[in-house]
């Protein structure tokens, strides 16, 4: 990958932002420099960060930025989202971590193989490597992947059954993202949102539940994306229903409905459909 110092400072100049604005809670402002006057390639946690800030893709910045890895990466995070279980095991079985070269990919990679694992209910394994990442990379990578692999370790721990420690984690999770100091893309925060929802909603906590969905709803909607969006609404309107409040369960979960076709979520949709379906009987 090669990054383009001379278009980072362009679009910069004309967002109005400073190196030190533009590096204010990612990184440096020698960091900032360095890309701009030497083209120097930072952590990929930090380019996300950065782009995201500038509201620009990647690729304007960096010329043959989707290198393999980052393919499969984005696969395997595509099919869990789809909740292709069988497809993220096999891509993930592409990855050697020995050949991973960053701590934020190696951060991701246990994640993403924990995330399968409790999937598979492999929870002993899967805690394992969420423990992996909360301890090897916390202090070395601050980005969203932290609060995404605590939420993790909660629906293990939800899994197994107690219920005391999994709400602890999904209450740290909350804390970690409150903070604002974690490096994500607007993908990875509305992720943590739709993730931290449904915890409580199988904790039977529908109002933190609600609470938590429409932080991501609104994060969708400042950035003008569809992402999740139906997931999010769905579980709002399992939370009402949870809360005996089917009319407000209904007005959710149509919402969800019609976001679901727009964003062709099959899953969701089968899914919203028979929650209505129920309401009705």
């Amino acid at each position: 990958m090669k990054l383009r110092g001379d278009v980072l400072k362009q679009i910069r100049r004309k967002r109005g932002l400073s190196q030190t604005a533009l590096a204010e809670g990612i990184c440096t402002q020698a960091t900032i420099s360095l890309m701009e006057k030497q083209n120097r390639l930072p952590k990929m946690d930090i380019l996300t960060a950065i782009c995201e800030r500038l509201n620009i893709s990647s690729d304007r910045i960096v010329e043959n930025e989707i290198s393999g890895i980052n393919e499969i990466f984005n696969q395997i995070v595509d099919n869990l989202i789809i909740r292709n279980f069988e497809d993220a095991s096999v891509l993930l079985k592409k990855v050697h971590v020995k050949n991973l070269e960053s701590d934020f990919d190696k951060q991701r990679y246990y994640y993403l193989v924990g995330m399968v694992q409790v999937e598979n209910n492999q929870i002993d394994e899967a805690i394992f490597n969420f423990e992996l990442v909360l301890t090897q990379f916390a202090t070395t990578s601050a980005n969203i992947y932290l609060a995404m692999t605590t939420a993790g370790m909660a629906l293990a721990y939800l899994k197994r059954g107690d219920k005391e420690r999994a709400a602890r984690l999904t209450n740290r999770s909350v804390k970690l993202i409150d903070n604002k100091k974690l490096i994500g893309s607007l993908r990875q925060w509305a992720s943590i949102d739709c993730q931290i929802a449904e915890l409580y909603l199988q904790l039977e906590d529908p109002d933190h539940a609600i609470e938590v969905a429409n932080k991501g709803i609104e994060l969708c909607r400042e950035h003008d994306s569809l992402f999740l969006l139906d997931e999010l609404y769905l579980c709002i309107g399992r939370s009402y229903i949870l809360k005996n409040d089917n009319e407000e369960a209904k007005k959710a979960l149509k919402i969800a409905e019609s976001l679901s076709i727009a964003r062709n979520g099959s899953v969701a949709e089968d899914t919203i459909l028979l929650e209505l379906k129920n309401l009705e009987i």
